[in-house]
Formats: structure tokens, sequence, C-alpha cells
């Protein structure tokens, strides 16, 4: 059977289940972004974008998404709409949160942090909401005394429901509190307030490299050389720990205005305990065998048979394969279903970076086919072997 074309995900990169996407979405910028200019400009880029495609086989498609970005567009630029739309898309406030995510009709009550800008959640003054997914929200917010913005995410009441999912999250706390560099997000407390976990985190002003990507396109390559080698060098440190990643993507890559690069997204991470003087606190293996947890996009051949025996060398295998969403626009497979995704890492030619883009150096297309072999013998065997070659090019 014919693989049912998405428009939505081929051609403005936004999976199934983030569909029907909102305005913020449609045009690739952060929710609930105030600037005119960038909203207008995010508009014409994604329309530019997709009048490409009119003369095409799907040329209705292309015109029906036309008329939604040209129509979200219209709503953020006008003040008075965008008000009442943002009121429609931020939680209302009270003991909990209604969410209609589910089927039609259905709704659930989410035992989160009710928001509002100045609402106190312990010493801390809500700033804004960064974040909201399916396991709870995250907060940007200012210590009431110290003055420190930090990130709080914090749990919803479904997460807290399940003992697995919240040994995850506890887990991804004391992994955090091991690992300290620059190019990690730090973690600077956690705990438990009634029925609500959360953990404080850095906060870092900036976007992930998905989110840049689709609103500039693909990255200069130097661009794109910084940020692979900040985040090598800030997974060197969580490896030295006996920590690897298993979901390195660029939307776990977050860059803030000053270019720096931080690594997010340990919740999935394996801890070696055999590499490390590791004790019991940071919780048992939570992946049984045989499952596969990661981004299919972004996954080795290997973590898609058994999670739990991936080590550094995935991560520089998913690395590779961010380097090449960054530079490109896409990963290296861009196929439609898992199972396309997972056979073509497995079986398919590596892409050449050089052939889809001519400005990219040759030492770095034959650094990003090594990071890419389908064995993990075959990659480069450390993070700083990556960095150095990185370095040469």
């Amino acid at each position: 059977m014919a693989e049912q074309f998405d428009p939505y995900y081929r051609w403005l990169g936004i999976p199934p289940e983030e569909q029907p996407a909102n305005h913020y979405r449609l045009l690739g910028i952060k929710l609930f972004e105030d600037n005119p200019d960038v909203i207008e400009a995010a508009g014409d880029r994604q329309m530019g974008h997709l009048r490409t495609y009119q003369a095409g086989k799907h040329s209705q498609l292309s015109q029906k998404l036309l008329n939604e970005v040209a129509a979200a567009k219209i709503c953020l630029l006008q003040p008075d709409k965008k008000a009442a739309y943002d009121t429609q898309l931020r939680p209302k406030k009270g003991p909990g949160l209604i969410c209609r995510n589910g089927p039609e009709g259905a709704s659930h009550k989410l035992n989160l942090v009710p928001f509002s800008a100045g609402s106190v959640f312990g010493e801390y003054m809500l700033l804004d909401q960064l974040g909201r997914g399916g396991t709870g929200q995250v907060f940007k917010a200012k210590h009431r005394t110290m003055g420190r913005v930090v990130a709080i995410k914090v749990l919803s009441s479904e997460v807290v429901q399940s003992p697995e999912r919240v040994a995850r999250f506890h887990r991804k706390v004391r992994i955090l509190a091991q690992l300290h560099h620059p190019n990690l997000v730090a973690a600077y407390d956690a705990g438990q307030r009634q029925d609500t976990h959360y953990l404080i985190m850095e906060y870092v002003d900036g976007q992930d490299l998905w989110a840049l990507v689709k609103r500039v396109g693909p990255l200069p390559v130097e661009h794109a050389l910084s940020y692979t080698m900040q985040a090598a060098a800030g997974l060197a440190c969580a490896h030295s720990h006996g920590i690897y990643h298993r979901n390195i993507k660029p939307s776990n890559l977050l860059v803030d205005k000053q270019g720096v690069v931080k690594v997010i997204g340990l919740g999935l991470a394996r801890v070696d305990f055999e590499a490390i003087s590791a004790d019991a606190s940071f919780g048992a293996e939570l992946t049984a065998p045989g499952r596969v947890m990661g981004t299919f996009d972004y996954m080795p051949p290997e973590q898609a048979v058994d999670s739990t025996k991936v080590d550094h060398r995935s991560d520089i295998y998913a690395l590779g394969c961010t380097l090449c969403t960054v530079l490109t626009g896409h990963p290296p497979y861009p196929v439609k279903s898992q199972m396309k995704k997972v056979l073509a890492h497995r079986e398919g030619p590596i892409p050449s970076l050089f052939e889809l883009r001519p400005d990219v150096p040759f030492a770095l297309d034959t650094l990003f086919r090594k990071m890419l072999a389908k064995q993990p013998d075959d990659r480069p065997q450390s993070m700083d072997q990556v960095i150095a070659a990185l370095q040469g090019c």
C-alpha cells in the first residue's frame, strides 16, 4: 500500500503527533512570540517555501497549507486577535488544568502548576511558560531572594500515576546532578511539593537547533561545526561518567544568544555501572531488554535492536545525524514510516554531505560518513576523536 503523503511533516517538519499545529508551530517560531517582525518574516519564509510545491502533483495541498500559514500570520500580526488566540493556548488557572488531547469530548485533569505571570511556586515567581508536553510543563521563573532566573519542569498527573515514569524522572535528576560542564544544562534542585514533582535547571536564553533550522534554514558550515564540537564536548563529559545519552537530536541541543550549546534530554540516558564507581542512587536500568528507546531519525542500527546495549559510539552516530540535519535541513534518511527509518539506518547507503551541499569541506564529509558507519567499531571511538577531527575541518 502506498504511504500516505503528509505535507505538514514533509514540507514543514511537523510530525503527526503535533498535528493539528497551532499558529506558532505553522510559522516555525517559538510559542507566544511577540515580535511582529519575527512573525512576518517567518510567515513570508514559510509561504515562499510552500509556493515551490505549487507546480507539482501536490499543488492543492500546497495551496491549502499556504492558506493556513497566511491565516496564522494575519492572526498573530493583529494584537487583538493574537491576544485572544494566546488566551486559548495558555493553560487555564485553577486547581488543575483540563487537557482535551484525547478522544473527542474526552478530558482529563492534569495536576500541574496553574500558570499565570506572577504566580509563586515555593521560592520562585513564575515568569512565563516555556513549553508543555506529554510529561508536564516547563516554566521560566525567578528566585524571589537571589534574583536568579531558572527553568522549572513539573510533571503532569499522568506521569505521577506511573511509577516507572516517576522513577525515570528522578533518575534523570540524579544523572544531571553528577554532571558539570559548560555544554550541559546544570541542575540546581529537585523535589516534591505535595503531588507535584519538579526539577529546577539552568535557564538557557535561546532555542534548540531544530527550531533554529526551521526558522532560518540550513546553517552556515562554520556554525554547524561549532555547535557540533560543543555538543561533542558536553557528551564527552557525560561519557566519562559512564552516561550515554541515547537520544541526541537537534531538538535536544539548545543554543543561547552567545552561541553556546547546551545538551538536554538525558531522561533516556543509559548508565554504565561497570564503567564508573556508581552506586544504586542512579536507579536501575529502566529500559527492558529488546525495547527501543530514542528517536528513529537519529537512531543508530544497534539501538533499534536493543537500547540497553548501546555505548558512547551510539551517541557519535546520532550526533552525525544531527550534523546532517543542521547542514541540509533534514536527517540523513528523510523517510516517513518508522520501519523505513530503521531499515535505512541499518542497510541504506550513507549519504554524502558534499553531494547535498557542495560548500561542505571534504574532511567534514569524510568524518560524517565515518560517524554514520553501520558498525560501532568502524566509527570514531570517542567524542575526543570527533572533536579533533572537527577542528581539522
